[in-house]
């Protein structure tokens, strides 16, 4: 399901490309970007669409990259469908912060991309991999991605707030996933060991 959520990224952003919509923040607004200076009650359901949106190659291609990865790590241990449901609702979470959060936080207005989401993913995986009887090798390389992401989250241009947001959806909606997983339900400590 990662891999299909990551040709979806890039079908939308083929779009954005077709239409001229690429490389421009504002030009993303008709296509769902998020506003995160005046919107209104009538953005609502901007706070998913605006995940699928990337302002450009390099965007899109770090992304993708970190849902692939995250959502592999995620996927094998909880499968599919609660992937999709962590994604969908820290994308959700992600875009929610950016909108409550814009007018305190040093944002350029329009916010666009699916770090939020990917966030959120990463949340997940850390909650899976410091379970008891978790495979340990991914915790030092999860461990250095979440210190990156903190980094990367101050600098200009980046949505603190929509990675935040993303980082506690994710948190909040793995918890009751991540402590009834297969792992523990159906395969014991045997699949723990998996390292991807």
């Amino acid at each position: 399901m990662s891999v299909v959520l990551a040709f979806v990224l890039l079908g939308v952003f083929v779009v954005e490309l077709a239409v001229g919509a690429a490389g421009n923040e504002r030009a993303l607004v008709p296509l769902g970007a998020l506003i995160t200076h005046g919107w209104s009650s009538h953005d609502w359901w901007r706070v998913l669409t605006f995940s699928f949106l990337h302002l450009n190659w390099l965007h899109l291609g770090l992304n993708t990259a970190g849902l692939v990865w995250l959502g592999r790590i995620v996927e094998r241990r909880l499968g599919p469908l609660r992937l999709t449901a962590i994604f969908a609702a820290s994308a959700v979470a992600s875009g929610t912060a950016g909108m409550l959060l814009g007018p305190v936080l040093p944002t350029s207005g329009v916010a666009v991309g699916a770090s939020g989401a990917v966030c959120g993913l990463l949340a997940a995986a850390l909650m899976l991999a410091f379970r008891r009887h978790a495979d340990r090798r991914l915790r030092l390389p999860l461990t250095i991605c979440f210190a990156a992401v903190m980094a990367t989250s101050f600098l200009p241009g980046v949505s603190l707030a929509g990675h935040l947001g993303g980082l506690v959806g994710g948190m909040l909606i793995a918890t009751p996933l991540a402590f009834r997983s297969p792992l523990h339900s159906r395969r014991g400590a045997a699949r723990s060991v998996d390292p991807g």
